[in-house]
């Protein structure tokens, strides 16, 4: 990052100690860092719940369905 030198009018160093603001972030650079810094990422509990028992109940159903041929014979 190249420093920017202040202008000088003899009295006042204007611009002395302002920094520029930093590039704006991303994604990618949002998940990085919170990888980083150990925070947690994802779905909220209840989410996380609700998607397992979905998957449960379609594993059952799934089971019952391809089951329900051989007990047919």
């Amino acid at each position: 990052m190249q420093k920017h030198t202040p202008y000088d009018t003899g009295k006042v160093k204007i611009g002395l100690i302002y920094t520029p603001p930093p590039p704006p972030t991303t994604p990618e650079s949002d998940w990085i860092q919170c990888i980083l810094l150990g925070e947690r990422q994802g779905m909220s509990e209840e989410a996380l719940a609700c998607v397992q028992s979905l998957v449960f109940i379609a594993t059952i159903i799934i089971g019952i369905i391809l089951l329900e041929g051989y007990t047919n014979a």
